[in-house]
């Protein structure tokens, strides 16, 4: 445990030297692009008056990628997933009374999602798909009939972000050199099947399911918020799991801690909460684009400040939306960081999986 926290704090530290305000530096020039992008898409969801216009944020945020071609072609995979999710989602809602039902569609909806993100070529789009599909679901737990009112803004927050994103990326990010093609992926179906990512799919999956249960049982806040970062870090504990898993975790807390405070200091005056969110947000994609060993820590907190900082129709000092929203993401990290290392063991044990390939 402490050589641990001695590697993130020396991460950490190195990483604060590194800091940059030199557009000569790539990851500079990504970070700067990232948090204009955010910056603008909550304010053109806020325009809208959309519900929740810290999607938007979010999504413009992470959609940036280094070039133009690139950030086009992750932001097509993420609204066609957020498209596809956004009717599973809906179709899924209409299972809220059948409890056995709804967690077997919720677990199927991740364990595919995270098997196609590593097989599919358009990986982005199945992540986007369960994610879209376990927001609208669990959103819909407390009230069924507004399903489709979750799956409309959703979709709508998504795609403004996306629009912010592309606009900016347009304008600032270089064009793609010439000659440069997508990774190619096996195929969500191709053999043989990858029995270790298979397995850790449906251990997630189960995991995720578990989720309304535990928030039920324990009366937590904020269920709808456990699958941003949830699925998220499924996916990180691919590989490194407890060093990626941690720093998320660890990158939530940071940006909540600044996020809030940002917001007491800000109130209700627009200008310095935006000045505050944009600074939070630029040195956290900073840290996440030169790629050290705190980049995660970097991702999540950016994550984390918009969550906080982006609700209602503009600044305001109330944090305690903030703080449920916040619990909501935090708590989902902790349920699948410790249940699906406990899972996967058995579901491979079940399955009688004892090789990699099949």
């Amino acid at each position: 445990m402490l050589d641990f926290i001695e590697r993130l704090l020396a991460s950490l530290e190195a990483e604060w030297r590194a800091l940059s305000f030199s557009i000569a530096h790539a990851h500079v020039h990504t970070a700067i692009r990232g948090t204009l992008a955010a910056l603008l898409a909550i304010l053109l969801a806020l325009w809208l008056r959309l519900d929740n216009p810290w999607w938007a944020g979010i999504t413009a945020l992470v959609i940036g990628q280094s070039d133009v071609a690139a950030t086009l072609a992750r932001s097509l995979d993420r609204a066609l997933g957020t498209i596809i999710g956004a009717f599973a989602g809906y179709a899924g809602a209409a299972l809220v009374a059948h409890h056995f039902m709804f967690e077997l569609t919720c677990a199927a909806a991740t364990a595919v999602s995270l098997y196609g993100f590593e097989r599919a070529r358009h990986g982005y789009a199945f992540l986007l798909g369960g994610v879209t599909t376990l927001v609208i679901m669990f959103g819909s737990l407390n009230t069924p009939d507004a399903a489709i009112d979750f799956a409309v803004y959703r979709t709508l927050e998504i795609l403004v972000g996306i629009l912010a994103g592309c606009l900016v990326d347009y304008v600032l990010a270089e064009r793609a050199p010439q000659g440069t093609e997508r990774d190619a992926r096996p195929g969500l179906f191709a053999r043989p099947l990858d029995r270790n990512l298979a397995t850790n799919a449906i251990s997630g999956g189960i995991a995720i399911a578990a989720i309304p249960s535990i928030w039920e049982s324990l009366q937590l806040p904020a269920l709808g918020q456990t699958p941003i970062t949830a699925v998220i870090i499924l996916i990180s504990m691919q590989s490194g799991p407890h060093w990626k898993a941690a720093t998320r975790a660890f990158g939530c807390l940071l940006g909540a801690a600044y996020g809030l405070l940002a917001m007491k200091v800000a109130a209700d005056a627009m200008l310095p909460w935006l000045v505050l969110m944009g600074t939070g947000l630029f040195i956290s994609a900073q840290v996440h684009h030169r790629g050290g060993e705190a980049s995660y820590v970097g991702l999540q907190a950016g994550v984390a400040i918009i969550m906080a900082m982006v609700q209602g129709m503009g600044p305001s000092p109330d944090i305690l939306p903030a703080i449920d929203r916040l619990a909501g993401i935090f708590g989902g990290i902790v349920v699948v960081a410790i249940t699906q290392p406990l899972l996967a063991p058995l579901v491979r044990r079940a399955l009688g999986w004892n090789g990699t390939k099949a």
